[in-house]
């Protein structure tokens, strides 16, 4: 702001009381808006993660002294107290379905393995999901949709087979074809929500300026994984397609939008740029001998100048809506 007001008083030749005045308006000494209570959510959400991290820590160094039941009741305590206190401390709503939220992670995590019920990884985080989902919707806050979100995204990976669904992907005895286009379809849908909520008046902020970056980083993770790994693994051409279309899709989408979050931008650019030097990179070892020269050589200079390219259009594009 400091250099763009300098130049506009070279450009329009402002002389010295004109100036100050330029300077007056831009109001860069004035406090933010509503800074007291900015600060005062801030620090309410921090004492939430305080108290969470306080409560494992502590357990954690009990633990082994403590009775089976007095461990359930601790942590049914930790899930109900802030759901109690939400009648009592209005303003500190958005920390304290935090704090219940992460508390009810680690109550589940517990009766599952204590009991040994038997269910699958992704049903944990399935359930948790599904009970917060109540508190998200209460809260309608951006922070508490993005930590949703990593639950959601979290049951998601877990169904897939293993971490960024590559065993699904990878293994030839995985699941089937149909499994696969419907893990890629509930992450678009998961990309998708953010924007769903905020335009559905289910999110207070203004734009989802946490939730939809942490929502496109496990979307495109997923997208790029499995569209690499259908490519090397020779599976279908079909789903490389597919993710192919599904990361082009959200690259177009970033773009258009406005105002333009260029965490997501970025993202979806990075991810295309990992399709298209993949597929690069397959189709010259296909020509020769695996990990000769020139292959390689080519590669690292379509990577290098793929990297300089976006990220000279994103500092171009970026520039040109700040003068917007």
């Amino acid at each position: 702001m400091h250099t763009f007001i300098e130049a506009l008083i070279r450009q329009h030749a402002l002389d010295a009381a004109q100036a100050r005045q330029l300077w007056q308006l831009a109001r860069l000494q004035a406090p933010p808006a509503q800074l007291r209570e900015r600060l005062q959510r801030a620090l309410a959400v921090v004492a939430a993660l305080l108290l969470g991290a306080a409560l494992i820590f502590w357990v954690a160094a009990n633990w082994q002294h403590m009775a089976l039941q007095t461990r359930l009741h601790l942590l049914e305590a930790a899930v109900l107290a802030p759901a109690l206190l939400l009648a009592l401390i209005a303003r500190a709503h958005t920390a304290l379905l935090l704090l219940a939220t992460l508390a009810l992670g680690a109550l589940l995590a517990f009766v599952g393995q204590t009991w040994q019920t038997g269910a699958d990884a992704w049903q944990l985080f399935a359930i948790w999901a599904l009970l917060a989902l109540p508190w998200a919707l209460l809260a309608r806050h951006d922070g508490l949709w993005a930590l949703w979100l990593l639950i959601a995204g979290a049951a998601l990976f877990a169904w897939s087979g293993a971490p960024l669904g590559l065993q699904v992907l990878w293994a030839p005895d995985g699941p089937t074809p149909l499994h696969r286009y419907l893990e890629l379809l509930l992450w678009a849908a998961l990309f998708l929500l953010p924007l769903a909520l905020r335009a559905g008046g289910l999110m207070r902020q203004p734009r989802p300026a946490l939730s939809w970056p942490i929502a496109a980083l496990m979307a495109l993770s997923a997208w790029s994984a499995g569209g690499i790994l259908n490519l090397v693994g020779r599976h279908t051409d079909a789903q490389f397609g597919l993710c192919a279309l599904l990361i082009a899709g959200a690259l177009l989408l970033a773009w258009r939008r406005q105002p333009r979050q260029y965490g997501v931008l970025a993202l979806a650019l990075m991810a295309a740029n990992a399709m298209v030097l993949s597929t690069l990179g397959w189709w010259l070892f296909q020509l020769g001998n695996d990990f000769a020269v020139g292959p390689m050589l080519l590669l690292t200079l379509a990577a290098a100048a793929s990297t300089g390219l976006s990220l000279r259009w994103l500092y171009r594009l970026q520039a040109r809506d700040a003068q917007a």
